[in-house]
């Protein structure tokens, strides 16, 4: 009977083993390089620093899309490096409520500006991607690493812009924001996702931005900056070759 427990007991343990193992592998890979594709949807925010616009100041989460190509290079089987090439398209409002200063008038008064920016761009993320088997048909990724932007487009579309100061029922020009956005955003990427029967993948990931959101401008001199960061989710689908 002893003998039987510890032949049992042998093999459980040589089953954990070989389990344990099989969930984190670390031997050489089937590939050492594959393609990708991916298309998903994203929600992003890009703020605005308070000490420009110091008043009521609000930026509201939008929707977007992301179409791009990944590339797998398989280090190991549990490791890989994913540089990747996404178009992206981000939006978000904005409300933001001030008094500011008016030519012409004794005292300042209020402005009032809200609407909807949007922008386009162009990410290259470099991920690290380390990957767990959970079973023979179903592999789990996380992933981490460095982004940039370059942005090619963007848009500020006001739908309320005026202040308490008018000169026969016209509202007169306030201290609105219509800054540009930066040029290139920098930020890191980290996120999850499942791949399936080797081919089929899903995943969710967040942006964060590092670097300011707005382009600096300078005036009489004066440097001025808009401070602000990007952020987004962004879900996705995708096909592995």
């Amino acid at each position: 009977m002893k003998h039987i427990v510890t032949l049992f007991a042998a093999a459980a343990l040589t089953t954990a083993s070989s389990n344990a193992a099989d969930f984190f592998s670390t031997e050489t890979p089937e590939q050492l390089f594959n393609l990708g594709i991916r298309l998903g949807v994203n929600t992003s925010n890009r703020t605005v620093g308070s000490e420009n616009m110091p008043g009521y100041n609000v930026q509201g989460w939008g929707t977007g899309f992301d179409l791009g190509v990944v590339a797998d290079i398989n280090i190991r089987d549990y490791l890989s490096i994913q540089p990747g090439a996404f178009f992206e398209s981000r939006s978000n409002t904005y409300t933001f409520i001030n008094m500011v200063p008016v030519y012409g008038a004794s005292t300042d008064e209020l402005m009032t500006q809200a609407g909807t920016f949007n922008s386009y761009a162009l990410t290259i993320p470099v991920l690290g991607s380390v990957r767990f088997n959970i079973t023979d048909d179903i592999r789990w990724n996380i992933d981490f690493g460095p982004y940039v932007s370059l942005m090619f487009g963007s848009k500020l579309k006001n739908k309320v812009n005026h202040n308490s100061f008018d000169n026969d029922g016209v509202p007169a020009a306030g201290d609105e924001f219509k800054q540009k956005v930066a040029p290139v955003d920098f930020g890191f990427k980290f996120g999850t996702g499942l791949q399936i029967l080797d081919h089929y993948y899903i995943g969710a990931h967040y942006m964060a931005g590092a670097t300011g959101a707005w382009k600096d401008i300078k005036a009489d001199g004066i440097k001025y900056t808009f401070g602000g960061r990007t952020k987004a989710w962004v879900f996705t689908l995708g096909y592995n070759f």
